[in-house]
């Protein structure tokens, strides 16, 4: 009798593909006695499979044996590994899109990645089988630490019951179908069906599946199902031609109101500057910030091709060791972020892949922006403050910090502070300014971060909601903020301490404002809020959302201060 499958896993190719598309021939085996395939079709499918058997044998004994073998002496015992199995690649042509199922632990490479969605599993999986019968799910914090979530549930339930909060980005889910409590499906780039009982996946029953899959992935009931799903959608290499295309005039015209360069990491300003060379010969210029205006210098860019951004790199510069770190870089394109709008849609090219923005994503993401988020100002005495270094020969932070705890009485600095957070380092940042109005009796918690592009928002937003619970959460942080503020010269400490309780049971967030704060240089105007880039304006929401709604922190506002910045560059040997 002919077996059949209880789970198999499937990849969707984007569409109108071809199988000689979605194969990498580089990595196919030449066919021969252990490489095969073959072609078939059932009703108006057809079908190619690729199979290989591969032997491993390694010729050191494991290192259990050997471990054994030390106390043995000359009776030694010299058995190896040896494993031999089939890998399997199976495609199917359903109309226009390509399916494929993956056997054993080769066939992967054998497909071309770059032209299969990598969101389809998980989608799929949302639409399939809803919110009702989730039995796991994997998901992220995006925060100064990012965090790594599994969640399990002993039988299926409702996705509330497994308290995913606002921060928490879902990257894996399985559940049970809908309506079907023998079949579940596992989702996140690739999918995979399990069927528990009798009835197992016949021929007829796999393709049904199939066709139900490449449905299932056109669905968009998962917007209101899993809120906790940002929907940024892949693109087809042609639409990523086109938009680049559109990015590159966009730089030939020195339109740069949409696109700026930002690092693809978070990298402290306060310890690098930047070159756009590496040269080995002659004299690299230095940068102390990287900034898109700086393409007119370094590229000939009325004749600029796509080329040019992709081949050259920003390398880092270390103060410390007064050179070009050669091994510490990142490809030019990858740190340009663009937003661009294309026939109703919006596209962003972050790290150096673009994405399509759901509709309905951007309009809430702008929507908080507009409606809900609290813009407020400061009083003018605090305004335009000159934040060059000339040790660093950088543009700093905590030089605002520094003058505006010098002109603010009501401020302990609490930048470059280094404190524990349970049994953790002493590595650890607060806030950067802590400010206490006796009379009004109110405390505020303030981050500051210069206006430097989605990489340096990003971080201040996340740090602040990271730092913020564990001030809530956290004994050992809450004494260490408690020590910091009494070991400070401030007259008032006491004050502080008699706001901020010991006893954490009485520390509470709706005694708290946050406040957000952006750094930007005058000479270049105020930036508007709904200006951030979007996945910054994503991130404050987060925030907003964590922050307020859920620790119940009195506010939650942002505020652009305009300073007075020096655009430095200089001449740096060249790398040794």
């Amino acid at each position: 009798m002919a077996r059949e499958l209880s789970n198999i896993s499937f990849y969707l190719a984007k569409e109108n593909l071809s199988f000689e598309d979605v194969i990498n021939d580089g990595k196919l085996p030449e066919q021969g006695t252990y490489f095969q395939s073959r072609e078939f079709d059932i009703d108006e499918v057809n079908l190619r499979f690729f199979c290989q058997q591969k032997t491993v044998t390694q010729d050191d004994v494991p290192v259990w044996l050997d471990f054994i073998n030390q106390k043995l002496d000359s009776d030694k015992i010299n058995f190896t590994s040896k494993n031999t199995r089939p890998s399997g690649l199976l495609l199917l042509q359903i109309e226009n899109t390509v399916l494929a199922a993956c056997f054993g632990t080769s066939s992967k490479s054998w497909l071309e990645m770059d032209n299969f969605y990598q969101d389809f599993g998980i989608i799929t999986a949302m639409n399939m089988c809803g919110n009702e019968n989730v039995r796991q799910t994997k998901s992220r914090t995006h925060a100064l630490n990012t965090q790594h979530i599994d969640r399990q549930i002993s039988k299926p339930s409702g996705a509330y019951e497994l308290r995913m909060n606002e921060a928490e980005i879902l990257q894996y889910v399985s559940a049970n179908l809908s309506g079907d409590n023998k079949v579940s499906l596992q989702g996140k780039n690739n999918l995979t069906i399990k069927i528990i009982g009798e009835e197992k996946l016949s021929w007829d029953k796999l393709i049904a599946y199939g066709k139900k899959f490449i449905a299932g992935y056109a669905s968009e009931i998962y917007k209101d199902l899993f809120p906790n799903y940002p929907n940024l959608k892949d693109v087809s290499k042609e639409k990523m031609g086109e938009l680049d295309e559109i990015l590159v005039d966009a730089i030939r015209a020195q339109r740069f109101d949409k696109i700026h360069l930002a690092i693809p990491e978070f990298i402290a300003d306060d310890e690098f500057g930047f070159t756009y060379s590496n040269h080995q010969t002659k004299e690299n210029i230095l940068y102390g910030h990287i900034d898109i205006e700086h393409l007119k210098e370094i590229l000939n860019i009325d004749k600029l091709v796509i080329s040019g951004l992709k081949n050259r790199k920003i390398y880092a510069y270390s103060s410390v060791e007064e050179k070009v770190l050669g091994y510490k870089f990142w490809k030019l394109y990858n740190c340009v972020v663009a937003e661009v709008q294309l026939g109703g849609d919006y596209f962003i090219l972050s790290n150096g892949f673009w994405k399509k923005v759901d509709d309905d994503f951007a309009a809430k993401i702008n929507d908080f922006i507009e409606n809900i988020l609290v813009e407020e100002t400061i009083s003018d005495q605090y305004k335009n403050i000159y934040i060059y270094d000339q040790k660093w020969e950088q543009n700093r932070e905590a030089i605002f910090n520094k003058r505006y705890c010098a002109l603010n009485a009501n401020a302990i600095k609490f930048d470059g502070a280094k404190l524990k957070i349970s049994l953790g380092n002493k590595n650890n940042e607060f806030c950067d300014i802590l400010e206490y109005n006796q009379h009004q009796q109110e405390m505020n918690i303030i981050h500051v971060k210069r206006h430097g592009g989605s990489s340096s928002l990003n971080h201040l937003f996340s740090q602040a909601r990271y730092y913020s619970e564990f001030f809530l959460n956290d004994d050992v942080f809450l004494e260490e903020i408690r020590e910091h503020i009494l070991e400070s010269k401030h007259p008032n400490k006491i004050g502080f301490l008699n706001y901020i309780k010991e006893d954490r049971s009485e520390v509470n967030g709706r005694d708290y404002n946050l406040k957000l704060w952006i750094l930007y240089n005058k000479s270049k105007g105020k930036p508007d809020k709904m200006g951030l880039p979007l996945m910054a304006k994503y991130e404050l929401k987060l925030t907003y959302e964590l922050l307020r709604n859920d620790r119940k922190y009195k506010s939650v506002t942002i505020c652009m201060i305009p300073v007075t910045q020096t655009n430095f560059t200089k001449r740096v040997k060249a790398a040794a």
